[in-house]
C-alpha cells in the first residue's frame, strides 16, 4: 500500500510546484494553513484506507480459520474478551485468531462463506448491499471451498473503490463498495463474538453464523514462577488455557488482576496504598461446561527478586541481589514442571546437581539440559533461592520463566527427474503449517511473508509425503522440465507477523530435456470448420510421452528454430501419454495455424518437432439455410418450436431477459451477437437432430418478463445462415390464487409444513418437513426471518421462488438464527396457477 500512496500523492505534484511559486510570489498575503489542512487530511484517510485494507485482509484469513476448523472437527479451546474489546480465539490444535469490533469501521465488500447444502462444503462467496449472497467463482467458473486460496482484496487508488481478486491477484473485480477513508473505528468482516458452555458464536455482518463446539478438556496453566513487583509495576504473564467455560481470578488486596487473550495481567499496588497486601497469591479459578474445575496460582510479592532470570533467545542469564552466593537452577519441560516439582527436587537427594555459586552470562539453552532443545516445545527454566537457615524448600519460593522453542518444518526432496519429484514436509513442534511453490527467479523470503499478510500459502495440518506435481502443497499444475524450484514452508503462529529467519526453503533442480531422441508422434484425421480446428495426435515409436498445442502462423513465424517451438510447447503446451483427440475452438474464419506436437522417450530424449497444417475455413454464409421459430410462452418455462429451411446440422442462440440484454454482456448490439453466434462465442449450441418435434424447452424463466431470443442455423461444414432471428416475447401473466378471496382452492393444495424438533444453543435450529397435496405439481421453499418476505403478494411469490428451494416430492430442511422465523411456501398447481406464499410462523418455544 505504500507505494500506491505514494502513485496517488505524486498525482498531486504538479500542483504543489504551482502553489510553491504563488507562496514565493505573494508570500506577504498568503495564508497556507488550507493547503496544509488539506494535505494532512489526504495523508490522514489513506493512512485509514490502509488499516483498512490490512484489517479486511486479516478477516478473510480469520473467516478461513474458522471454516477450516468447522470442515476439520477442530474445537474452541478458549474465547477470551481483550481490553480493546476484541476477541482472542484460541483452537485445539494451538492455533488462534484475533477478532476485532467492526463498529463505525470503513465501509468495504462483505466477504462471506456459504455453505454448499449438496456437498456440505463452505464456499468463497460475497453478500450484496441488498443482502443477497452469491457464490465467488475463481478463473475458470468454479466455486471456491473455503480450504483452497481466499480472496484477496485492494483498493483502487484511482476510483476508490474496492476490488476483489479470485485468481490470486492476477485479475481485480469492482465490487461497487467505495473506500472514503472516513471511517472512525476498526473495519471488520464481522460484528459479534459470543458463546454458552458448549459453543462459541462468529457472526458476520451479512447475518451468516459460524457455531463452532468448545473443547471439554479443561486446562488452565500460568507459565511463570514467584514474581517480584515494584509499586505499581505492571506485569503480563503467558498462560496455556483450554476448555474454559468460565473462570474467576482473585488476587491480594490492592493488587489488580485480569485474564484476557494475550494473558494474566498484574499490577502491584501503588506506595501510597497503605491499605494493600504486600504480597499474596493471585489465582484463576477456571470452569468446564461440563461443572469440572481447576485453580492454577502465581506467588506475587513486592520487593527484588533474590534471582532474576532472563532469557534472550535460546540463551539464559541469571542476576543475583547483593548477598545472594548459593542458589539452585534447573530446566524442565512444560509438562513434567510444577512449583511442587521443584520444591522436591532441591529438597531431595539430588539438589546439589541443580546448585549454582555464581550469575549465568548467556549460558545455552542445551547446555542446561545436556541436548539440544526440540523444536516447537516449551520448557520452564527455574530457580530456587537459598532459604533461611536451611529451612525447608516451599512452591512459593520457586521462580520460573517460559521459553519456547521456536517450531519449524523440515523440507526434504529425493527422486528428481524430469518429471517432477517426491517432497517431504516433517512438522517439528508444530500443529500447523503453510507451504507454497515458486520458481527461482520469483521466489524471496522478503515475497512469501508479504503474500502470507495476504492469505498466500496453502494451510497443512499433516506431514505431507508426495509428488511436487498437484494442488497439496500448493497449485503447481504441471512441472516445467529445466525449471528450478524452490519449495517452501513456515509454521502456523499463534502471534500474527510472520518473520524471513522464520522460513524454511529447500530448491528442487528440475533436469531439462535434451534433443538427441528418436521418439515419434502422429498428427492424423484433421478436421476444419469456419470456426474450429480438430486432430487426432497418436504416440509413436519410442514415444513415452509427448507435448502438444496449436498455433497459429504469425504468432509460429515468431519463433526462429524448432528448439525455441519445442520450448515453447513443454511451457505451454499440453501433454499425453495417450491418444489425444484435440480441437482448437473459437478460431476466427480463415485462420491460418498448424498442430504442433514433439516426442519425448523415457529418458527425457526429445525427438523431431511434428507440425501439420490445419486453417479454419473462410466464413461462407449459407443462403440455402434458415430457421424460423415459434414462441409459446408459459410462466415458468417457453416452448420454442424451430421450423428450419434446408438441413442444418445445428443451432446456436442467445436467450436472455431483454433488461440483461441491454447491460451484458453485450451491451446491447446485435452485431456483437451475430459474430457471437457465428463463432460460437458464449452461447449455447444444439443439435438439430436432438430436437423431438423440433421443439426447444427453456426451463426457470421468470413470470410476466419481457425476453429476446436469437439463433441461427449451422450447416455440416460450420457455416452459419446468412440471416439471424430475433423474438422479442413476454413471459405468461400467472393466474394467482388468492388465501382470501379463493380460500377452498388455497386450502385444498396448500402443502403441509410440519416442525419437527426445535433445538436450542445460542440460537435455535429449525428442522422441518414440507409434504405436498395432490393438487401441487411444484413447490419452493424459503426460510428465514419475516422481514425478509416484503411487497405485495405477487412480490413475494417472486422472491420466494428466486431465492427458495424448488421440489416436486417431500422436502426436509432445517433453518438456523434467531426466533420467530417463517417457513414460506409458494406452490403451482397442474393447472399452472400460482398460490399465495403460505407462512408457518416458528415462535421461541415456551422456557
Amino acid at each position: 500500500m505504500g507505494m500506491r500512496r505514494n502513485q496517488f500523492l505524486g498525482g498531486i505534484g504538479k500542483c504543489m510546484c504551482f502553489l510553491a511559486v504563488c507562496v514565493m510570489t505573494f508570500s506577504s498575503c498568503y495564508n497556507d494553513d488550507d493547503l496544509k489542512n488539506s494535505i494532512s487530511g489526504l495523508e490522514d484517510r489513506m493512512d485509514k484506507l490502509e488499516a483498512s485494507l490490512q484489517s479486511v485482509q486479516t478477516d478473510i484469513s480469520t473467516l478461513k480459520t474458522l471454516t477450516d476448523a468447522l470442515s476439520q472437527n477442530k474445537s474452541i479451546a478458549s474465547v477470551l474478551e481483550n481490553e480493546d474489546g476484541s476477541y482472542t480465539i484460541k483452537f485445539s490444535d494451538k492455533t488462534e485468531v484475533t477478532i476485532r469490533n467492526g463498529e463505525n469501521g470503513e465501509d468495504a465488500p462483505q466477504i462471506t462463506v456459504i455453505k454448499n447444502e449438496e456437498d456440505g462444503v463452505y464456499y468463497w462467496g460475497i453478500t450484496s448491499t441488498d443482502g443477497k449472497k452469491t457464490f465467488l467463482k475463481d478463473g475458470e467458473g468454479n466455486m471456491m471451498p473455503v480450504t483452497a486460496a481466499a480472496p484477496k482484496i485492494r483498493i483502487n487508488t484511482n476510483t476508490k473503490e474496492w476490488e476483489i481478486s479470485t485468481d490470486g491477484g492476477k485479475t481485480w473485480e469492482p465490487t461497487g463498495v467505495y473506500a472514503s477513508g472516513e471511517g472512525t473505528g476498526d473495519t471488520s468482516l464481522f460484528s459479534g463474538v459470543s458463546q454458552d458452555d458448549d459453543y462459541a458464536y462468529f457472526t458476520l455482518k451479512d447475518g451468516t453464523i459460524l457455531k463452532l463446539s468448545k473443547s471439554k478438556e479443561l486446562k488452565c496453566e500460568i507459565l511463570s514462577g514467584k514474581q517480584y513487583f515494584a509499586n505499581g509495576e505492571e506485569k503480563l504473564i503467558s498462560v496455556e488455557m483450554s476448555g474454559i467455560s468460565k473462570y474467576t481470578v482473585t488476587k491480594p488486596d490492592g493488587w489488580k488482576a485480569s485474564l484476557t487473550g494475550k494473558g494474566l495481567t498484574i499490577i502491584a499496588p501503588v506506595a501510597e496504598n497503605q491499605y494493600a497486601e504486600t504480597g499474596g497469591k493471585v489465582a484463576i479459578m477456571a470452569v468446564a461446561s461440563n461443572g469440572q474445575s481447576i485453580i492454577s496460582e502465581i506467588p506475587v510479592i513486592i520487593g527484588e527478586a533474590p534471582v532474576t532470570i532472563s532469557v534472550e533467545g535460546q540463551t539464559i542469564s541469571t542476576t543475583l541481589t547483593n548477598g545472594v552466593e548459593m542458589y539452585y537452577l534447573g530446566v524442565l519441560e512444560i509438562n513434567e514442571y510444577s512449583a511442587e516439582a521443584v520444591a522436591e527436587l532441591v529438597n531431595g537427594y539430588a539438589a546439589r546437581m541443580y546448585m549454582k555459586t555464581a550469575a549465568l552470562d548467556k549460558v545455552p539453552l542445551a547446555e542446561l539440559i545436556g541436548k539440544d532443545p526440540e523444536a516447537g516445545k516449551t520448557y520452564m527454566i527455574w530457580a530456587v533461592p537459598p532459604s533461611e537457615a536451611g529451612s525447608e524448600y516451599l512452591p512459593d519460593d520457586v521462580i520460573a520463566s517460559v521459553i519456547k522453542i521456536a517450531a519449524t518444518v523440515e523440507l526434504k526432496v529425493s527422486d528428481i527427474t524430469f518429471e517432477g519429484a517426491t517432497v517431504f514436509a516433517i512438522r517439528k513442534g508444530c500443529d500447523v503449517y503453510y507451504t507454497g511453490i515458486l520458481d527461482k527467479p520469483n521466489y524471496s523470503p522478503e515475497r512469501v511473508i508479504e503474500d502470507l499478510a495476504y492469505g498466500g500459502g496453502t494451510k497443512q495440518y499433516s506431514d505431507y509425503n508426495g509428488p511436487l506435481e498437484g494442488k497439496v502443497l500448493d497449485f503447481l499444475p504441471k512441472v516445467i522440465p529445466g525449471t528450478t524450484y524452490v519449495l517452501w514452508a513456515i509454521p502456523y503462529k499463534e502471534e500474527k507477523g510472520y518473520k524471513t529467519e522464520e522460513l524454511v526453503a529447500v530448491e528442487i533442480p528440475v533436469p531439462a530435456l535434451t534433443y538427441d531422441g528418436t521418439a515419434t508422434i502422429n498428427i492424423n484425421s484433421v478436421v476444419t470448420t469456419v470456426s474450429s480446428v480438430s486432430a487426432t495426435i497418436t504416440p509413436g515409436t519410442d514415444c513415452y510421452k509427448f507435448y502438444y498445442s496449436y498455433m497459429k502462423e504469425q504468432t509460429l513465424a515468431n519463433y526462429g528454430t524448432d528448439k525455441e517451438v519445442i520450448s515453447y510447447l513443454i511451457k505451454n503446451g499440453d501433454s499425453s501419454k495417450e491418444v489425444e483427440n484435440f480441437e482448437r475452438a473459437s478460431l476466427e474464419p480463415g485462420t491460418k495455424g498448424f498442430f504442433i506436437a514433439v516426442a519425448l522417450n523415457e529418458k527425457g530424449q526429445l525427438g523431431s518437432l511434428v507440425k501439420v497444417q490445419a486453417d479454419s475455413k473462410e466464413i461462407s454464409y449459407n443462403s440455402s439455410i434458415s430457421v424460423d421459430v415459434s414462441i409459446e410462452a408459459g410462466t415458468v418455462s417457453t416452448t420454442l418450436t424451430l421450423t428450419p429451411t434446408g438441413n442444418p446440422e445445428k443451432f446456436r442462440y442467445v436467450h436472455m431477459k431483454l433488461s440483461d440484454f441491454k447491460s451484458y454482456p453485450y451491451w446491447g448490439n446485435e452485431e456483437m451477437v451475430k459474430q457471437a453466434l457465428i463463432m460460437n462465442d458464449n452461447v449455447t449450441e444444439i443439435v438439430a437432430a436432438e430436437l423431438k418435434n423440433h421443439q426447444l424447452v427453456i426451463e426457470d424463466i421468470a413470470f410476466n418478463s419481457e425476453y429476446v431470443l436469437f439463433m441461427i442455423a449451422v450447416d455440416t461444414d460450420g457455416n452459419p445462415s446468412s440471416t439471424i432471428t430475433k423474438k422479442e416475447y413476454t413471459s405468461a401473466k400467472p393466474t394467482y390464487v388468492r388465501k382470501d378471496r379463493d380460500p377452498d382452492l388455497w386450502n385444498a393444495s396448500v402443502p403441509e409444513v410440519t416442525i419437527d424438533k426445535i433445538e436450542k444453543d445460542k440460537f435455535y435450529t429449525v428442522s422441518y418437513t414440507v409434504k405436498p397435496k395432490a393438487a401441487c405439481k411444484v413447490f419452493y421453499v424459503f426460510a428465514g426471518p419475516a422481514d425478509y418476505l416484503t411487497g405485495m403478494y405477487d412480490e413475494q411469490i417472486r422472491y420466494v421462488m428466486k431465492n427458495g428451494v424448488k421440489q416436486t416430492t417431500t422436502y426436509s430442511g432445517s433453518v438456523y438464527g434467531t426466533l420467530p422465523t417463517n417457513i414460506n411456501v409458494t406452490w403451482m398447481d397442474e393447472e399452472g396457477r400460482f398460490y399465495e406464499v403460505s407462512k408457518t410462523v416458528v415462535e421461541a418455544p415456551a422456557q
